[in-house]
């Protein structure tokens, strides 16, 4: 308690070098703190709609079907364990303890005309009733409902302004069934779903599984299965689980995929967020060399003082003490601050998002599945971790000179504030 006084003492003979040093510190956790809560809201919003709309938790394919999906091929198809069917598969996997639903789905491609346009679309038979209870087309209804008739469809926003329709109007698709003949069939519109990103609301359109198996010729099959956890972390053990079902049916023709490892942006995002924490540090060193300066400018200043203290008995672990706890002072001190302020700031863009002009028409061209608008991460890990490593990385900043004040002797030290 006494070395404490002594630092506590010594911080407030400069109260402005103090204050300096402290604002550096509090500076950077704010830019931290937010950056990082950006980041992870960032993520976690692409990682979320990925597995919504395109991966699942985990995602059952036929080997051959995932190699030539670009093409929306029906002839490599999920038609159960021992051609069983579908339907039986579904009921198989929903017995596994970390299965919480299955999502299975048809997809194909489709057209329509609007004038003298052509408007392709890609369509997907689903399971309403589970889309109804888990799925998110209920979330992003902009207007209607889901389909549940065989001549009923949902339709993206895109792809409704294109046909010039609204709902209520029916609209005639041609598409390439099973035995890849030429069809066509007259859909009512019944819904629009408007999820904020141009890839889905352009192109997508819903209709009843049961409805798309009977227009394109299919028997109890589908294209994939969306397996879904209880939480996307726990997809590899899900994963595990999956894979040793089908491999113990014998059935190894089915390409099992956790979401993590179904799409190379999503693992790179995932080697992104590790490769940040070193940028968070980077940043808190920067504002650490203000301090050290400070530091460095005291013990230069107090070498007299510093000999005085050594020459009453003071060893020289107490003096590295005394100056270690200065810098680990204003560190704490600004890395509060900058948490609450960053924090703060955090909390007001996470309710009203921040909408990135630049990286929406980049999304646009490139037909990623994010969302134009992101809204930061605000939580306690986020706060803690920022305020933690800002701690962290000051105490080491601080050993140096800390270090070379308890090294000087006290009688040079003496001699040398003589002088």
């Amino acid at each position: 308690m006494y070395l404490t006084k002594i630092a506590w003492r010594n911080l407030k003979r400069n109260p402005s070098r103090t204050g300096i040093a402290v604002a550096a510190i509090a500076l950077v956790v704010v830019i931290v703190v937010f950056s990082r809560g950006f980041i992870v809201g960032m993520t976690d919003s692409m990682f979320s709609t990925y597995i919504d709309n395109s991966l699942g938790h985990v995602r059952i394919v036929d080997e051959d079907y995932k190699l030539r999906e670009a093409l929306l091929p029906l002839d490599y198809l999920v038609d159960g364990l021992d051609d069983g069917g579908a339907s039986d598969m579904v009921a198989r996997l929903s017995q596994l303890p970390e299965v919480n639903y299955i999502l299975p789905r048809v997809q194909f491609g489709a057209m329509a005309t609007e004038g003298d346009r052509l408007i392709r679309m890609l369509g997907i038979g689903t399971d309403m009733s589970v889309e109804a209870r888990h799925g998110v087309l209920p979330g992003d209804l902009a207007e209607g409902r889901l389909p549940e008739a065989s001549d009923e469809i949902l339709v993206g926003s895109g792809i409704l302004r294109d046909l010039s329709a609204s709902v209520g109007d029916r609209v005639t698709l041609v598409f390439a069934d099973y035995y890849q003949s030429l069809r066509g069939k007259t859909f009512t519109i019944v819904g629009v779903r408007d999820s904020g990103i141009s890839e889905l609301d352009n192109h997508l359109f819903y209709l009843p599984l049961s409805t798309a198996q009977d227009m394109l010729w299919l028997e109890d099959e589908v294209t994939e299965l969306l397996v879904f956890g209880s939480h996307a972390d726990g997809a590899d053990t899900l994963h595990t689980a999956i894979s040793g079902l089908l491999n113990a049916d014998g059935s190894e023709r089915y390409a099992v995929t956790a979401w993590n490892r179904g799409d190379g942006l999503i693992e790179l995002y995932s080697e992104a967020q590790n490769i940040m924490i070193l940028v968070y540090i980077l940043f808190i060193a920067m504002g650490s060399v203000v301090i050290v300066s400070a530091m460095a400018m005291i013990v230069r200043e107090r070498t007299g003082e510093i000999g005085m203290m050594g020459s009453l008995g003071l060893k020289s672990r107490d003096i590295l003490t005394i100056f270690l706890m200065e810098g680990v002072f204003m560190g704490v001190v600004g890395s509060a601050l900058g948490t609450l302020l960053g924090g703060v700031i955090t909390w007001i863009w996470s309710r009203t998002g921040i909408r990135v002009e630049a990286f929406a028409d980049l999304v646009s061209e490139v037909e990623l599945l994010v969302q134009p608008v992101f809204y930061p991460a605000f939580n306690l890990e986020n706060l803690l971790v920022s305020f933690g490593l800002a701690v962290l990385v000051v105490t080491v900043a601080c050993l140096y000179p800390a270090w070379q004040a308890a090294k000087l002797e006290p009688v040079e030290a003496l001699r040398y504030a003589e002088h």
